[in-house]
């Protein structure tokens, strides 16, 4: 237990709850200092920090956008095999230092950076407060530079913004800052954008990752929450969502040609429950869309990490999102303003067709839809997170990052989402959620396996991704700093200090199990390995084997 928790706890005793209730066994099985183990790291450029952030799994290749470079490495050991440079002209970086930028900031800092089909890839700067996109193709030779296009609306001006981009059904989805002061912020797909200068739509967001699922485009950020009317400046996190089938509308929306006719928005609810909420309101990120089996039931699950308000508890979160929970939100009913205070609209005054779900044509669409639709993007009821409260809390350190290698299956049958958490004191926090989850999906039960320090203390994670690929069968952990890339195993089952059955089982590691017969601790190389599971011996959920007391 860290010693700074103390302040977290206080307030759950307010409100009626204990942190053990919270928080069951939120220490780590074990410690983890990295040292000279199967580590591997790259350190881009030697003279300035490079300020990655972007990583792109592509078969044996990680590709890693920084400070005026792409970097092409081997994803077995993080080797640079090519390096694409891409420095803004004389010309760009004068105009952006006129505006008033500093030499760091008239840089171009890689910023989106995707896959458009097999062998090309969209990459787009800031470009000195001037984005770019180029395409670039993987030829026998190497990567080539195919064509250049304006990075406005795809790609921020400022290389300290959050930003996000997904491409889907051959189009590029985004959502960042469409100019140099930062006041025109949209969700962006060519031609069509959210309403331009309107604060009931986007106010100051903070974009931190999207997706496609179904008929629609996903999007999560944090931006100032217009109906907090008692707190002007209050932060809350969103997920709002386009059609991909949307065209505009027949008409001009509020002198906007191409505005989206299906853009809603709504609450994510990351908070502890009791009689005075504790709310954790800021998103930071996200992982993956995950889909896997959980008490029996399939689901579709997001995890996402929060912070808390700096003027709150100063702590973070994990709250896990299903799908379902979404979709349902997004049909309920929606939210406006009257006599200076949001209040939900009566269903009798929504009109037909109902406004934000996909049409074949979105031209067709009444005036009474669009009309609505323009001033009621907002949803009522917030999405409630899986369990009703976090997974895991923290005030000591803050949590930044997250990855999920998902539905890990053991030799007990089941299959269990294991969690990777990043922090800003460059520790990794690695659990598996959760311990229960195979037999009970309501059930929380924490098991906190392993905390690494990767980098040191004073440096913070900026990205987390889980890989895998015939080269790593095992798979690697990603992790990236501003300066810094490392790739680390995803389970340390094979340590000389793991000698016993007791000791592997202890470790409620899916990766993980006794080998009966080899007597000793192994990983897991493929699923089709645990099949005669008498010979693997593990319990997740209670760390503890009737059959290693018999050996």
């Amino acid at each position: 237990m860290i010693a700074q928790d103390g302040v977290l706890f206080v307030l759950l005793a307010v409100c009626g709850l204990s942190w053990a209730s919270l928080q069951g066994n939120i220490r780590p099985k074990t410690y983890v200092d990295l040292g000279a183990e199967d580590v591997y790291q790259f350190n881009g450029n030697d003279t300035h920090t490079d300020f990655f952030r972007l990583v792109l799994h592509d078969g044996p290749n990680l590709l890693v956008g920084g400070r005026n470079f792409l970097h092409i490495l081997n994803l077995t050991d993080l080797t640079e095999t090519q390096r694409l440079t891409w420095f803004s002209s004389d010309s760009d970086k004068f105009m952006c230092k006129l505006k008033g930028k500093d030499e760091e900031s008239c840089q171009n800092y890689i910023r989106v950076l995707t896959k458009i089909s097999p062998g090309r890839y969209l990459v787009c700067g800031t470009n000195a407060f001037k984005p770019i996109c180029r395409e670039y193709s993987l030829q026998t030779s190497g990567f080539l530079m195919e064509k250049e296009t304006s990075g406005q609306g795809i790609c921020p001006y400022n290389p300290k913004s959050n930003n996000t981009a997904v491409f889907t059904n051959g189009e590029l989805y985004s959502g960042t800052f469409a100019d140099f002061a930062e006041v025109d912020s949209l969700i962006f797909r060519q031609p069509f954008r959210t309403r331009q200068f309107d604060s009931n739509t986007l106010k100051n967001p903070n974009f931190v990752s999207s997706f496609a699922h179904g008929d629609y485009v996903y999007f999560f950020f944090r931006e100032v929450a217009i109906e907090n009317i008692n707190d002007k400046e209050s932060i809350y996190s969103r997920v709002a969502r386009v059609c991909k089938s949307d065209r505009g509308g027949f008409r001009y929306i509020r002198g906007c040609r191409h505005c989206w006719t299906s853009f809603l928005k709504t609450r994510l609810n990351c908070s502890v429950p009791g009689d005075l909420p504790i709310y954790f309101d800021q998103i930071q990120s996200t992982s993956d869309l995950i889909e896997g089996s959980y008490g029996g039931l399939n689901g579709q699950i997001i995890y996402a990490v929060f912070t808390a308000s700096t003027n709150s508890t100063g702590g973070s979160a994990v709250c896990a999102f299903n799908m379902q929970d979404i979709s349902e939100a997004f049909e309920g009913t929606f939210k406006e303003e009257r006599d200076s205070n949001w209040l939900p609209v009566d269903n009798s005054k929504v009109p037909d067709p109902r406004p934000g779900r996909c049409v074949n044509d979105s031209r067709t669409l009444p005036e009474s839809t669009l009309s609505f639709i323009e001033t009621h993007s907002l949803m009522a009821e917030s999405v409630k997170s899986v369990f009703r409260q976090p997974i895991v809390t923290r005030t000591s350190s803050q949590f930044v990052q997250i990855a999920v290698d998902p539905q890990v299956k053991t030799p007990e049958g089941k299959s269990h989402d294991v969690l990777f958490i990043g922090t800003d004191n460059g520790k990794i926090i690695k659990k598996a959620v959760n311990a229960e989850s195979a037999e009970n999906p309501k059930k929380l039960d924490l098991v906190i396996i392993e905390e690494i320090q990767v980098f040191p203390p004073s440096v913070a994670i900026r990205n987390l991704k889980v890989v895998r690929d015939d080269s790593v069968a095992e798979g690697r952990l990603i992790v990236i700093s501003d300066s810094e890339i490392k790739s680390i195993k995803l389970h340390r089952c094979n340590s000389d200090k793991i000698t016993s059955c007791s000791e592997c089982v202890a470790l409620q590691d899916p990766y993980c199990a006794w080998d009966n017969q080899g007597h000793k601790c192994i990983s897991m190389k493929s699923a089709a390995q645990w099949s005669d599971n008498k010979n693997f011996l593990q319990s997740i959920a209670s760390g503890v084997h009737s059959l290693c007391q018999k050996i």
